[in-house]
């Protein structure tokens, strides 16, 4: 069993801490100190200094444990050391005064990460291993249990292109998660455009409960009008420290993202985790009186979601996903997975190790799917490429969906111009032979047939001459029939 610490609210709007040995009353005052300690020596440093990041671990080990010592005590006689916040009163309660109510939603934003016991952080401690998570959701119904099958996982980068908003190397992410479980293969799917409304049709092709993992890699922000606002689409309205991620647009424009947005792309049919592998997207805003992406998908109906709570560096975040994948795919549980992406974040010396958060409901869920050696156990099978041809006579054969990867920005800037207001007439694609000219322009005309119902393809292969193209061209449009005969 984890160790277990609900924090539960009393009719007079006073705090409780409940553990397996009794329960205590907490200090409104102190709890309050707390959260404005974490505010001031962890969320608005830029780096991190080892003598605040220790004294912050300290007080918090001390609080928790009590003179009572249950921390202590705990940690000695359990067989499995997570330790389960259960903050679901404390987030689910209603009416309460202001100051109340900033305590109650601050106990998610308190770093429990740095729990520091004078011999070290306990997340460092080479004889024990701790985790902490943050329970936020009551729920009763059942998740899958573990599938005899390789793990499945959904793969989203979102990186739109402006000159203030820096790069991201995803394709190195994703051949490095591949990489990282090459002696335990995963299905992975990669959605390709970065856009939301893109995500939505492709969750909707796939069977409920198809996918185990759903990855987003991009940058997470905590919208101002002030730091953000000029990077907002024209009439778009978003409220000052919405957590949200910044995506794409079929043409590959900012769009801003928010959990709603999110869980509609979902409409309930979640993955059983969700890492959001954006900065921020596991920090509860405004000095702790908002909830995190991360928190609130879970209140959407996410399981386990995962996330940043500051800024964190690139290569922390792909160390990270590596031991992650690896871990889930060699069929360990989330928390032992989780754990081990924390343990290699230290052994590689990332300095923001402790930023890694743990949201989750109440439902129970273990492995995801067993090792590769379990008997009967589902084979990786590669999608076979659809017959997908450009012209209706199937000779110019294009790549499938699954094997279109790679092309994003060059999709874009043709989307772009082909828009109905756009002032191009069309666009060239010009190039030597076998680099995707032909499964480019099947693609630009599945995207654009999609928008203009009176649109229709015409395809001309070989030599372009006048006749060939008004045949071609008369046997979609009538107008074009007199010129053709």
């Amino acid at each position: 069993m984890p160790l277990k610490f609900t924090f539960a609210l009393s009719q007079q709007q006073t705090f409780e801490l409940r553990c397996d040995y009794g329960y205590r009353r907490l200090d409104q005052v102190e709890l309050a100190e707390l959260i404005d300690l974490s505010e001031q020596n962890y969320y608005t440093r830029q780096t991190d200094r080892l003598p605040y990041l220790t004294q912050l671990g300290r007080r918090l080990y001390q609080w928790l444990d009590g003179k009572e010592g249950w921390l202590r005590r705990a940690l000695d006689e359990a067989d499995e050391q997570t330790i389960y916040l259960d903050l679901i009163q404390t987030s689910e309660a209603q009416g309460l005064n202001a100051e109340t109510e900033r305590v109650a939603l601050g106990l998610a934003h308190l770093p429990w990460e740095l729990l520091h016991d004078r011999n070290g952080f306990l997340l460092q401690r080479q004889d024990i291993s701790v985790l902490p998570v943050r329970a936020v959701q009551q729920r009763q119904t059942q998740v899958i249990g573990g599938q005899n099958r390789p793990l499945r996982l959904l793969f989203m980068a979102t990186a739109p292109e402006h000159p203030q908003i820096p790069p991201l190397g995803f394709e190195r992410e994703e051949a490095n998660i591949l990489q990282a479980t090459k002696d335990q293969p995963l299905a992975l799917i990669v959605e390709e455009s970065g856009s939301v409304a893109e995500l939505a049709n492709l969750v909707k092709s796939y069977l409920e409960d198809y996918f185990d993992v759903f990855h987003l890699t991009g940058h997470g922000i905590i919208y101002t009008q002030k730091d953000y606002g000029f990077l907002l689409p024209k009439g778009a309205r978003i409220a000052d420290n919405t957590p949200c991620l910044i995506t794409e647009d079929e043409v590959g424009n900012v769009q801003f993202t928010t959990v709603n947005d999110l869980a509609r792309a979902f409409r309930g049919r979640w993955p059983r985790v969700t890492f959001l592998s954006g900065c921020h997207t596991g920090q509860v805003p405004n000095k702790g009186t908002v909830p995190s992406m991360a928190q609130a998908l879970v209140k959407a109906g996410a399981g386990i979601v995962l996330g940043w709570a500051r800024p964190v560096l690139d290569n922390t975040a792909v160390v990270a996903a590596q031991a992650l994948y690896q871990a889930l795919a060699t069929g360990a549980t989330v928390e032992a997975a989780v754990k081990a992406a924390q343990q290699e974040m230290i052994d590689k010396e990332c300095t923001d190790w402790h930023l890694l958060r743990v949201y989750r409901d109440t439902r129970e869920i273990a492995e995801l799917v067993t090792p590769l050696r379990t008997p009967k156990r589902e084979k990786l099978r590669f999608t076979v490429p659809e017959q997908e041809f450009l012209d209706e006579n199937n000779l110019v054969k294009v790549a499938s969906r699954f094997e279109f990867v790679g092309r994003r920005r060059a999709l874009q800037r043709c989307l772009k111009a082909l828009r109905e207001t756009s002032d191009y007439i069309g666009v060239f694609i010009a190039g030597m032979g076998g680099l995707g000219k032909s499964t480019l322009a099947a693609r630009l005309c599945t995207r654009v047939e999609s928008q203009r119902p009176n649109f229709a393809r015409v395809v001309l292969i070989g030599v372009l001459d006048e006749r060939g193209l008004l045949n071609k061209l008369s046997s979609k449009f009538e107008r074009f029939a007199a010129g053709a005969g």
